[in-house]
C-alpha cells in the first residue's frame, strides 16, 4: 500500500525531471557510433594459467601472463565503462619474447602464450553476446626477422629489407615486406580472409599501414569487405603522414597521430594553447569522411599521456578527465588505450606496457562511464556537425548538432573559473542549456547564454525546452492528486465499513 502511495506522489516529479534531451529515433548502429578500447592481451588479465610457459613478472620485456581467456573474463568490466568495440594486440604466433605481438612468425597460428584459436573464438562470441565488436591488430607490412619467409631464398623479393629500422625503436630490427609484390599482396589478403572465417572477427587495425601503397590498401579493403559485410578497417598513421592522405584508401578510419601529439601537449597542463587542436579537429570534420579520424591520447607505440602530466606536476586523474571529455565529444571515433582508466604511467616501449592492475581509480572509472553513456545516448556526439565557438586561455567551446538535437560542449582546461557568452541567436532564446555532466544550467539573458565553469571541469549542455510548469505537467499533477484523494476516500470508506461490522 505504501509503495503504491509513493509511486503516485513520485510520478509528477519524474515527468518534470525526465532526461532533458529531445527524443531522437533510434537509428541503425554505425561504426562512427563506436567507443573503442585497445588492449595488449599479454598485459591485460591472466585467465588461463596453463599457457604460462614463458612468464617472468620481474622482466617487463617478458610475457606477463595475459591471454584470450583473461580478456573474456573481463568483458563486463569493459562493457560497464561504455566501450562498444575492442582492439586486441596481434594474435599471431610470435618469435620468443614477442609479448606485444609484432614479431610475427606465422600468420595462421595463434600465439600459444595467449591461447588457442578455440579460446579466441570464445572471446569473440562472448563479446558479441554483449553487443561488442572485436578488432584485431593486424600488421601488414612487417614481420620478425626469424619468420620462415626470410630464410626462403625463393621469397627474397618479398622483402624490402630483412633487418629494417622502424619508428618504434623498442621493436628492434624488423623484416619489411614488399607490398608492391603481387605474391605478397595475395598472401596478406589470404591471411586476412582466413581469420575472418576462422574467428569471426569484426575488423582489423592495420597498425603499420602508414607507408603501405595506396593500391594495396584499396585492394585489401575491398577483399575484406567482400568476405564480411560491414567489416571495419582502421589504419595507422605515422609521424610523417596525415589522415587526409588515406581518404581514397578504402579504410574506414585512421589513427590521427597528428592530433594525438597535439592533445598530449594541450591537456598535460592547464592553460596550454588549444587553437592547433581546434584547427586539426575542424579540418578533419570538414572531410568527406569525418569518421576517418580515430582520436586518441596515447597508444601502444607512444609514451603514456600520464607521463606528460606527471612531468608537469599535475594530477593525472583530472588531466585524463579533461582529455577524455574532449576526445569523446569531437568528431571521429575515440580510441582509449588500456590502463587509461587507472592512469598507467610509463616511457615509450615496455615501460608503458605494464600489467594492468584492476585496483582502479574509481573516480576516473565512474567519469569514463558517465561520458561513455552520454556518447551512446546523444547522436549529435557521434554523427553531428561540428562548429567551434570559443577557444582562448584553455577554455574551449564548440557546438555539435544532429537533426533536432543541439549540444554545446565546454572544456575549461585552465586554472580559474571561466565565463563564456554564447549569442542566443546561434541557439534558441526560447530554450535553455542544461548540463548533463555537472548539472549546470544556462538561460538566455540580454541575448546571450552565459556558460560558467570552474577550473579544470567540463560540461556537455543540451539545448532543451525551459523547465517549469506546463500544461502537460499541470494535467499530470491534477490527475495524480485526484487519484490520491480518491484513494484516501476509499481507504476511509473501507475503514468505516469495518468499524460498523465490528
Amino acid at each position: 500500500m505504501k509503495k503504491k502511495l509513493f509511486s503516485l506522489v513520485l510520478l509528477p516529479f519524474l515527468l518534470l525531471y525526465a532526461f532533458p534531451v529531445s527524443a531522437v529515433e533510434k537509428e541503425e548502429r554505425m561504426w562512427q557510433d563506436e567507443t573503442m578500447y585497445y588492449l595488449m592481451t599479454d598485459r591485460f588479465h591472466n585467465g588461463n594459467s596453463k599457457n604460462d610457459k614463458e612468464i617472468n613478472n620481474n622482466d617487463l620485456r617478458a610475457y606477463q601472463g595475459g591471454d584470450f581467456a583473461g580478456v573474456a573474463d573481463k568483458l563486463d568490466y569493459l562493457h560497464d565503462m561504455g566501450f562498444t568495440s575492442l582492439i586486441i594486440s596481434p594474435v599471431f604466433e610470435n618469435a620468443k619474447g614477442g609479448y606485444h605481438g609484432y614479431w610475427i612468425t606465422d600468420f595462421y597460428q595463434t600465439n600459444k602464450q595467449f591461447g588457442s584459436l578455440k579460446e579466441l573464438k570464445h572471446l569473440v562470441k562472448e563479446a558479441h553476446d554483449r553487443d561488442m565488436k572485436v578488432i584485431v591488430d593486424f600488421p601488414i607490412r612487417q614481420v620478425s626477422p626469424s619468420h620462415p619467409w626470410v630464410k626462403d631464398q625463393a621469397k627474397a623479393d618479398w622483402f624490402q629489407t630483412t633487418s629494417g629500422k622502424t619508428e618504434e625503436d623498442w621493436l628492434g630490427p624488423m623484416a619489411i615486406l614488399n607490398l608492391e609484390n603481387k605474391a605478397v599482396q595475395q598472401e596478406m589478403t589470404k591471411a586476412g580472409q582466413w581469420w575472418i572465417k576462422k574467428a569471426g572477427v569484426d575488423g582489423y587495425y592495420l597498425s603499420d599501414s602508414a607507408e603501405a601503397p595506396l593500391a594495396f590498401l584499396q585492394s585489401f579493403s575491398k577483399e575484406m569487405k567482400q568476405q564480411k559485410k560491414d567489416f571495419f578497417l582502421l589504419g595507422g598513421s605515422g609521424k610523417k603522414s596525415s589522415v587526409k592522405q588515406f581518404e581514397r584508401s578504402g579504410l574506414d578510419s585512421v589513427m590521427n597521430a597528428e592530433l594525438a601529439a597535439q592533445l598530449q601537449e594541450q591537456f598535460k597542463n592547464v592553460k596550454q594553447p588549444s587553437d592547433e587542436g581546434t584547427k586539426l579537429v575542424d579540418e578533419a570534420a570538414k572531410q568527406e569522411k569525418a569518421i576517418l579520424s580515430a582520436n586518441y591520447l596515447d597508444s601502444i607505440k607512444t609514451a603514456r599521456f600520464t607521463k606528460k602530466a606527471v612531468e608537469e606536476n599535475m594530477f593525472p586523474g583530472t588531466r585524463w578527465m579533461m582529455g577524455l571529455t574532449y576526445l569523446y565529444t569531437v568528431p571521429g571515433v575515440p580510441v582509449v588505450y588500456y590502463g587509461s582508466e587507472v592512469a598507467l604511467n610509463g616511457e615509450e616501449g615496455a615501460e608503458s606496457h605494464r600489467l594492468l592492475s584492476f585496483k582502479e581509480d574509481q573516480e576516473l572509472v565512474e567519469y569514463i562511464k558517465k561520458i561513455g553513456e552520454l556518447r551512446q545516448k546523444l547522436p549529435a556526439l557521434t554523427r553531428g556537425s561540428y562548429e567551434p565557438i570559443y577557444d582562448k586561455d584553455g577554455m574551449t567551446v564548440f557546438k555539435r548538432q544532429y537533426k533536432d538535437e543541439t549540444l554545446i560542449v565546454a572544456v575549461n582546461n585552465s586554472d580559474k573559473t571561466q565565463k563564456v557568452a554564447v549569442p542566443a541567436e546561434e541557439l534558441d532564446d526560447n530554450k535553455e542549456l542544461r548540463g548533463l555532466l555537472e548539472g549546470g544550467l544556462a538561460r538566455p539573458e540580454n541575448g546571450k547564454f552565459s556558460l560558467i565553469l570552474d577550473r579544470e571541469t567540463a560540461e556537455i549542455y543540451a539545448l532543451t525546452e525551459k523547465a517549469g510548469a506546463n500544461k502537460l505537467f499541470i494535467a499530470a499533477l491534477a490527475a495524480v492528486y485526484i487519484i490520491f484523494m480518491t484513494f484516501l476516500y476509499l481507504v476511509w470508506k473501507r475503514g468505516r465499513a469495518s468499524r460498523k461490522s465490528s
